[in-house]
């Protein structure tokens, strides 16, 4: 059961990064530049409380120096390259193992 929950959510975030890359391609070909979403512009996007809720959240559950260097260049990543990346993960972790078949040859 929990592999099949980690999997749905894996190819959800990949259908994600997919629509992310999608939407990026299209701005870029749209105002004739290379234009990529990062994850810091997705939620300013979302909401203006959300940038500044994270960031409250970070620094009261956290050491403050997590928050400057850490979680700032985090948020710069591309947001259709760090779905794909965890889609990729979850799928990956939640994938079966081969079952050996026949006899082991000693």
């Amino acid at each position: 059961m929990l592999r099949f929950l980690v999997r749905a959510i894996g190819l959800l975030l990949l259908a994600g990064g997919f629509i992310a890359l999608i939407v990026d391609g299209t701005r870029s070909l749209a105002g004739g530049s290379l234009h990529v979403a990062s994850i810091d512009a997705s939620l300013q996007t979302m909401g203006a409380q959300a940038y500044p809720s994270l960031e409250k959240w970070v620094l009261a559950h956290l050491p403050a120096f997590v928050w400057d260097p850490l979680v700032v260049h985090l948020l710069r990543v591309p947001l259709s390259g760090a779905l794909l990346l965890l889609g990729g993960l979850c799928v990956i972790l939640a994938h079966k193992a081969p079952q050996e078949f026949g006899y082991p040859a000693e």
